[in-house]
């Protein structure tokens, strides 16, 4: 369960309000944006970057007003800084970028620059845009008012709403407590979908989750005799699955169904993050609870917890914000889907796809930004139904980097950087082409996948030091040949690294 923020003032939105023409229904199932990889020294690498490296490429700002004075940013120190040197395996080579004053990118310099990229077939129909964060001038345009789908991009749309909505440092607590019936405990989820099965120090795909182990060493110290699990999954309302999620998805290892209680976000295999689920989230975790108690063959069943019961064990997620990051990483359906709901909760909403979806509307809209042509049927980006103009991802993306909203660093943090990490790792074939190479190190941005849908959003210093936002969307992909979208959309942002568009 949520912790909550003190002194948060809520807005409130009708937990049984349909959601609008916008959030209309979704009609068929999808798969998750970009392939996944894990690389375990980027984390140190990014955190010596920040620690080590003082880069100065803004002016002071003032953050944005928020349309409700009574709700304001969550200011959290910046993870890493807006603008790093390029990221590559050993923290020695970071050097600072170096800042040429009074050089500016104009539209001319930039289109000159992409013309290569946007030459190649592989970006099959694309919107997209550039922006000089800077000034928010807009560098590069091609349609980019136009809706199409976000697929995992919009998971940046879901960390702005949960930044700028919930303290980053909240954590999501499982319960284990007494049940109305001697030796009934109740497995009571709070949302934490990162809560392990596995032993204590064994790895898992959420580092430094909390374990079930923890719970029942708990338990066993408490000397109550347990005789029965019951699992309630009250703490999240609604259907389990989005409007025309493929149940396929599930053994394919892109979703699972959406309950608060689950362990390793229901995946078979805690160690592999493309595991199949098992589809049963509540009851994997209940079993996995009866095994750590030493006893496999406990009876496991549906309940509530009693009104004021007594609490036999307690564990806590890590905060937030590092959820968000690990979600953004690695573009994790399940992970998004339960943070899009803390964005409902701490609105005053209900904890469903439809709260969600209306609570980061509500939250996107506080912070200024456009969102005519946002279309939210799940925080994950996995709904066909989804529909965001590239133009609002690039806006999203420079407020973060400017610091504008201090808050959004932490969306910064958690973005994949090109040939090294996440979905933009070397595992994960991205920017190995000789025309992407530039990039490696340097992009850091979110991919997104959906059948025939790719996106790539994010920003990149140009040779200059100016910092390069961008947005691209491509519709009509290829995934084999000799014109391959995905080299295509690295080519366009590595073309960006190598600007001296002044």
């Amino acid at each position: 369960m949520l912790e909550q923020w003190p002194g948060a003032a809520l807005k409130f939105v009708n937990p049984e309000q349909k959601a609008s023409a916008s959030l209309g229904s979704v009609v068929a199932g999808n798969h998750p944006g970009g392939r996944k990889a894990t690389i375990i020294v980027v984390c140190l690498v990014l955190v010596a970057a920040a620690a080590t490296v003082a880069v100065l490429f803004w002016p002071k700002s003032t953050p944005a007003p928020l349309a409700d004075p009574s709700i304001s940013s969550v200011v959290a120190p910046p993870t890493i800084a807006a603008v790093d040197p390029p990221v590559t395996a050993a923290a020695a080579k970071i050097k600072p970028v170096p800042v040429r004053s009074g050089k500016k990118p104009t539209p001319a310099g930039v289109e000159k620059i992409l013309a290569p990229a946007l030459a190649n077939p592989g970006l099959a129909k694309y919107t997209g845009e550039v922006v000089d964060a800077a000034t928010g001038k807009v560098l590069w345009n091609t349609k980019s008012a136009v809706p199409s789908q976000p697929a995992s991009t919009m998971k940046l749309l879901t960390g702005t709403a949960l930044l700028t909505k919930v303290n980053p440092n909240t954590r999501l607590t499982t319960r284990i407590v007494r049940g109305t019936q001697a030796g009934d405990i109740v497995f009571v989820g709070g949302g934490d979908v990162t809560l392990s099965a596995r032993p204590a120090g064994v790895t898992t795909v959420y580092d430094g989750a909390p374990t079930v182990a923890d719970l029942a060493a708990q338990i066993t110290a408490s000397r109550y005799p347990v005789k029965r699990i019951v699992l309630d999954t009250g703490y999240w309302t609604g259907p389990d699955m989005a409007e025309g999620w493929d149940p396929n998805d599930i053994p394919a290892g892109n979703i699972t169904r959406m309950q608060a209680l689950m362990v390793d976000g229901d995946r078979k295999d805690p160690s592999k993050e493309d595991s199949s689920r098992t589809g049963t989230p509540a009851l994997t975790a209940g079993k996995a609870l009866a095994r750590a108690l030493g006893n496999p063959d406990l009876p496991v069943t549906e309940g509530t917890a009693p009104q004021g019961a007594r609490v036999l064990a307690t564990v806590r997620s890590q905060p937030v914000s590092v959820l968000l990051s690990q979600a953004l990483l690695n573009s994790d359906n399940v992970l998004a889907e339960a943070l899009s709901r803390q964005v409902a909760i701490a609105l005053g909403g209900a904890p469903s796809f439809d709260g969600a979806s209306q609570g980061i509307v509500i939250a996107l809209k506080d912070l200024k930004l456009d969102t005519i042509g946002l279309t939210m049927a799940d925080g994950s980006g996995l709904s066909h139904n989804d529909m965001a103009p590239t133009s609002l991802l690039a806006d999203v993306m420079t407020l973060a980097v400017t610091g504008k909203v201090p808050a959004l660093r932490s969306l910064i943090s958690g973005l994949p950087v090109a040939g090294v990490s996440g979905t933009l790792s070397k595992d994960s074939d991205r920017f190995q082409t000789p025309q992407s190479k530039p990039g490696v190190g340097w992009v850091r941005a979110k991919t997104g996948s959906v059948d025939f849908t790719y996106a790539l959003v994010g920003y990149v210093p140009d040779v200059d030091g100016r910092l390069l936002v961008f947005a691209l969307n491509s519709n009509g992909v290829f995934s084999t040949g000799a014109h391959r979208t995905r080299p295509a959309q690295d080519q366009f942002a590595a073309a960006l690294r190598t600007c001296g568009c002044s």
